[in-house]
């Protein structure tokens, strides 16, 4: 068994893409963190996702159809969803991981 640490490159290939569903300004700098850390931003449900962020207004029913069409998509696929401040929590512990201290 190796112990050896995996390069960015193999980091970067088990990062999937991120779908953030809803309009709270929140997002936006939750998707400039994530995509910081080198996840990609979906639009739709397809390729492979590591999570749905969603806000508290799609969460509650207050959204598009389409919105609302892409939470159950995401969901029938067993993807996580995350709300803002989990995935705010969850990202900004992986940043520390990896930010030199």
């Amino acid at each position: 068994m190796s112990n050896a640490v995996a390069g960015p490159e193999a980091v970067e290939a088990v990062k999937g893409d991120v779908v953030f569903i809803g309009n709270a300004a929140e997002l936006d700098g939750l998707r400039d963190l994530i995509i910081g850390l080198g996840y990609g931003h979906a639009v739709a449900a397809e390729g492979e996702l590591h999570c749905a962020v969603v806000d508290d207004d799609v969460l509650d029913g207050i959204c598009t159809a389409a919105q609302a069409a892409l939470l159950v998509r995401i969901r029938s696929l067993g993807i996580p969803v995350l709300t803002v401040d989990d995935a705010r929590n969850q990202f900004r512990i992986a940043t520390e991981l990896v930010s030199p201290t």
